[in-house]
């Protein structure tokens, strides 16, 4: 792939399987290092997320142009991090839409400039709290609000119907024994967050991800997400009520040393193993 600061990519299609709903496609990397990438979706007139603020602008507003601009456009964040909202005021400033979302950000100014490389920083844009539980689609779909705290406070999912589709924003974790969290993660309100997901997945939901895009099986990445997780806290627990109370001496024995990008930029990223083993200590308390 060679060395990137930026990566621009960018796509858009209609899978079969979607029934006409647009799966978009960015993605983030790290020096070229490792690449993560991100997908949101557009149903009907809505954007449930809109992608990071690096991805392919040209490419992003030859989509914009494709989409008619006389129709109500709006926009659901599955939560406001800077990979779910960057695109959120191109949205807003070429089709009018309106924004909501579970919680309000004042600036974006805990994007790292480490972090403005590889997701990017979202310029702002005026938004509003959800107001209701269920909103319709000028088509006749309507997207039902599910709140799965963990990943952030203000996290959600949103259920698709009649199609029976969930986009789960960030409330699958791509590891599963989620190693590092980032600012503010509640490890155990995650945990729990999946069980109710799981739930859905059980009675036959399909499941978008934004970081494993469209899920072959839900039921088994959810249930091994749930495992691998439990795990973890069962085994800090464990070392707690042994009388191990040193935060970097439990993570080390439960995850093992962090890799180098996290000990040296685990700040910058916003992500550190230390978190995720004070998060379990303190909702054990």
């Amino acid at each position: 792939m060679g060395l990137k600061l930026k990566d621009r990519r960018f796509t858009f299609s209609q899978p079969d399987g979607l029934n006409g709903i647009y799966l978009c496609r960015y993605a983030g990397t790290f020096f070229g290092l490792w690449t993560i990438n991100g997908y949101f979706l557009v149903v009907d007139n809505f954007f449930l997320d809109t992608g990071n603020p690096n991805s392919s602008h040209k490419k992003f507003i030859r989509f914009i142009n494709s989409l008619d601009p006389a129709r109500k456009w709006t926009i659901l964040n599955s939560h406001l991090h800077e990979d779910h909202c960057g695109k959120n005021y191109i949205v807003q400033k070429k089709l009018h839409a309106e924004v909501y979302a579970q919680d309000k950000v004042e600036d974006f100014s805990f994007v790292s400039r480490l972090m403005d490389h590889v997701w990017g920083r979202p310029h702002m844009f005026h938004h509003n709290l959800f107001d209701r539980d269920v909103y319709e689609t000028d088509s006749g779909r309507s997207i039902e609000v599910i709140l799965t705290p963990g990943h952030s406070d203000d996290h959600a999912a949103f259920r698709i119907m009649p199609d029976n589709i969930i986009y789960s924003g960030d409330a699958i974790p791509l590891p599963v024994k989620k190693r590092y969290i980032t600012t503010g993660e509640n490890y155990l309100a995650e945990i729990e967050s999946l069980k109710k997901l799981l739930t859905f997945a059980e009675k036959g939901s399909r499941f978008v991800s934004a970081h494993h895009g469209v899920v072959s099986d839900p039921v088994k990445l959810i249930s091994a997400r749930i495992e691998g997780m439990t795990s973890v806290v069962g085994k800090v627990k464990e070392l707690s009520a042994f009388g191990i109370t040193n935060v970097d001496e439990i993570s080390n024995k439960v995850f093992g040393k962090p890799d180098i990008i996290y000990r040296r930029l685990g700040n910058s990223i916003r992500c550190r193993q230390d978190w995720t083993v004070q998060s379990i200590l303190d909702g054990l308390k």
